[in-house]
């Protein structure tokens, strides 16, 4: 599945780096890319096993706070693309399957959020220099027992997705 909109749909995402203080200091442009992958069982409507998951992204963070980032996550063979196109903020956009936003998570970080019926899907984009850090989380809404995740045309649920390995890197 893919996140198309403002943060990794799972979620990718959500989902994000904080660079304040790179926004303030730098007069140029931030580029950054990042990838994850794992495994999650769902139970409909196509029930699977410990299928894999992955999902990647790339972005720019611009000096005067606007970023631009194209996320997108993969399970088995439906996936999904959103793209963040905004100002760093609390505001909210529509994206496939839901909403997304991109904030300022610290100092060096951005979390880009993709917010879906059950649980919100978010990726950490953390920087430091010329290296980054990127983390992905599900996080299960209050009375919801399931995660969901859309493909673009069909909400899949499932359970915890888990996250094997991450990467990084600053352009």
């Amino acid at each position: 599945m893919h996140f198309h909109g403002k943060a990794y749909r799972s979620g990718l995402l959500a989902a994000g780096v904080a660079l304040g203080v790179l926004v303030s200091t730098s007069a140029q442009a931030l580029n950054f890319s990042f990838r994850f992958s794992g495994n999650m069982s769902c139970m409909r409507p196509v029930p699977v096993s410990n299928a894999p998951i992955s999902g990647s992204g790339t972005g720019v963070l611009n000096p005067d706070g606007s970023v631009t980032a194209e996320i997108s996550q993969s399970l088995l063979v439906f996936s999904t693309s959103l793209r963040f196109d905004s100002k760093l903020g609390p505001s909210v956009t529509a994206v496939p399957g839901g909403t997304g936003q991109v904030r300022v998570a610290g100092k060096n970080s951005l979390k880009f959020i993709w917010n879906l019926p059950n649980n919100t899907l978010v990726v950490n984009v953390n920087v430091r220099g010329n290296s980054c850090t990127a983390t992905f989380q599900a996080n299960l809404l209050g009375g919801k027992s399931e995660y969901t995740f859309f493909d673009g045309s069909t909400y899949h649920y499932c359970g915890r997705p888990v996250m094997t390995a991450s990467s990084c890197e600053v352009r």
